[in-house]
């Protein structure tokens, strides 16, 4: 089934407007978006979802099987040593889709779920989204209407860059499209784009001077990677603004907009939850710190380099955020939300 966008989203339209669906040449050497590493790690379908064994490369040599259980539990910060007990939770699939788009779809559910029970969405408002590994102009969002509560990895549509919905029913809200089909398009990062009204972030964005202060540890994971929009146009409707907004944000991963909310575009449906949230920490801490009407205690521009790098640049963070998407998938499926996968 194809649905047109434009006749969909045609009460949404403003008058006189006439775009075509190419943006090249938008942001110069800007590259294709980057698969989900997460999803290219894993290529069947689980069905068992979190496995406590011990992987084999984390045992020490002639160590017995209980010493090897007690040396994969220390504390690690270095790259690329992740958790290799924790184990990708992706129940069977209950639609006709390959292997790598129900991935997609599970993740991208448990996300709404996510942003739902922080309080990060408004009404059926905001949107998030996410490419489909194989699919080159493709990717997922949710049919405008639902709850962020009521979606799932079966009822979540696939649409193409022209705004056709290839799979699914329903259709999406018309500025889920005009943002996220340009970002996806030309962000180097955009395998995840979300867009939320969260309120300290936004809170912060209303602000004449929105800038997030270097004053926290989270703060400092945003360090040289927020790009600050002052431009505010209202509903982003056509296409003009969906190439403007990626414009500003020129490969950086946070566009904050005044007036507005924030937009993030990540790698990892994982990572994209984690920018949300320790922003929303960060912009929280901030205003707090703000209302106190004392002097904010700056740290340091070279402690906020070294300490980005260590976290983010490292991928120690895309760790981190792979661990915490997982954590909350197995608790969803124990309580209300257990039917995010299906």
């Amino acid at each position: 089934m194809q649905i047109s966008l434009s006749s969909a989203l045609q009460p949404h339209c403003r008058l006189n407007t006439r775009h075509q669906f190419s943006c090249a040449g938008l942001c110069a050497g800007a590259r294709r978006p980057v698969l989900i590493s997460s999803f290219a790690q894993h290529t069947t379908a689980q069905v068992t979802c979190f496995a406590a064994e011990v992987a084999p490369d984390v045992a020490e040599e002639g160590a017995s099987p209980q010493t090897s259980e007690h040396t994969n539990n220390r504390a690690t910060t270095q790259q690329g040593s992740g958790a290799s007990h924790v184990k990708p939770c992706y129940p069977t699939k209950t639609i006709n889709c390959s292997d790598e788009e129900w991935k997609a779809r599970v993740d991208l559910a448990a996300l709404y779920r996510m942003c739902h029970n922080h309080g990060m969405n408004e009404g059926i408002n905001n949107h998030l989204t996410a490419i489909v590994p194989g699919m080159p102009g493709h990717f997922l969002v949710f049919a405008f209407g639902l709850l962020w509560s009521q979606v799932t990895a079966s009822n979540l549509l696939l649409m193409d860059s022209k705004g056709n919905v290839v799979r699914g029913e329903g259709h999406p809200e018309a500025t889920a499209f005009w943002i996220h089909s340009r970002l996806h398009e030309v962000h180097p990062a955009a395998a995840c784009v979300v867009h939320t009204h969260q309120p300290w972030t936004t809170a912060l964005a209303c602000l004449s001077d929105s800038t997030l202060p270097m004053i926290h540890q989270n703060s400092m994971r945003f360090y040289n990677d927020i790009a600050y929009d002052k431009e505010y146009n209202g509903l982003v409707l056509d296409e003009d603004e969906g190439n403007r907004i990626a414009k500003v944000m020129h490969g950086r991963r946070v566009h904050l907009h005044a007036n507005h909310g924030v937009i993030i575009a990540t790698e990892t449906i994982g990572e994209a939850f984690d920018y949300l949230y320790y922003l929303e920490r960060a912009a929280e801490v901030t205003i707090k710190a703000l209302s106190t009407g004392k002097p904010l205690k700056i740290i340091d521009e070279a402690v906020c380099a070294t300490t980005h790098e260590e976290f983010v640049d490292s991928g120690i963070a895309a760790e981190f955020a792979r661990l915490h998407l997982e954590a909350y998938k197995r608790e969803m499926l124990t309580n209300k939300d257990a039917d995010f996968c299906k």
